[in-house]
């Protein structure tokens, strides 16, 4: 089932760069942008999790994992989205962006524990090849 709701999340993040890429080119400004996405969102999890009635983490460690996922979100979005409104081709920039699927493979090998094989090194090289291809 995660593939499933892999595959759906790629199409709805690939529409949303493409929706951010035109509006880039239209002028509208990237913080702009991030600010009115990361406000309707917020509305929308605070629903889902009333709605779900999700436990909220409390623990300071927890908590403090997330505020710094939070801070790298800001930063990761932002400068994404500066590329992907320069880009020639907003692709080129969520491509290179996209190169985090390789090195989350490979860290989560040592940090997490996650299971790591020849042909798994294979796969992250040949997605680096690919991004260095298409972005050239």
């Amino acid at each position: 089932m995660w593939q499933w709701w892999a595959v759906m999340a790629m199409g709805c993040f690939a529409a949303m760069q493409l929706i951010f890429a035109a509006l880039g080119r239209r002028g509208v400004d990237v913080a702009g942008m991030l600010l009115y996405v990361f406000a309707i969102a917020a509305l929308f999890y605070m629903v889902h999790v009333r709605a779900s009635r999700a436990v909220l983490p409390r623990a300071l460690d927890d908590v403090a994992l997330l505020a710094a996922a939070a801070a790298l979100s800001y930063v990761g979005n932002w400068l994404l989205l500066r590329g992907v409104a320069t880009a020639p081709n907003p692709g080129y920039a969520v491509a290179i962006s996209g190169l985090q699927a390789a090195v989350v493979t490979v860290v989560s090998v040592g940090l997490l524990g996650a299971s790591f094989s020849w042909s798994k090194a294979a796969g992250v090289l040949l997605c680096a090849i690919g991004v260095m291809l298409l972005v050239r």
